[in-house]
């Protein structure tokens, strides 16, 4: 293969190397942590020599390592400015003017009501000459499996 051609199993990779600023600052970082733990570490100490001296009880729970806590973000208020007088001024009241769609619509809800008026229901008795062999459920509502059931069933 050419220097230009790469097989399907061959990856380029980029390989960038730290700065010498880079590598300073990720040793400063690593000897922070270092003393953290060893802090850490004798805190613990002296709450287990604490503990078995009778002094902490013996269901205190263990220290732990806290991240250094950030400074709170100070939020710089602008000087209070001279506040210039208020003047207060008399607005003149707000009268609707009137609609002459609302009356006309007023008017035919009145007609519509009184054109709804309620119907008499006539009730309609029909005589049957043979008797019925099955008992005739009414008014009772079924669904699902009990639909089908009735219909496929009976």
């Amino acid at each position: 293969m050419s220097e230009y051609q790469m097989s399907d199993d061959e990856t380029h990779v980029k390989v960038r190397k730290a700065t010498d600023k880079q590598m300073a600052g990720l040793r400063k970082g690593m000897e922070a942590l270092k003393a953290k733990r060893e802090a850490l570490a004798k805190e613990r100490e002296a709450f287990e020599e604490k503990k078995t001296k009778g002094e902490i009880p013996a269901d205190a729970p263990k220290p732990k390592m806290i991240a250094n806590p950030k400074p709170p973000k100070v939020v710089k208020t602008p000087a209070p400015a001279v506040m210039p007088e208020v003047v207060q001024v008399q607005r003149k009241t707000r009268t609707p003017k009137p609609n002459p769609m609302v009356e006309e619509m007023a008017q035919l809800r009145a007609e519509l009501a009184t054109l709804k008026a309620p119907t008499k229901e006539v009730v309609v008795e029909k005589i049957v000459d043979r008797p019925i062999d099955r008992i005739v459920e009414k008014n009772k509502v079924v669904s699902g499996s009990e639909l089908l059931n009735s219909i496929f069933f009976k």
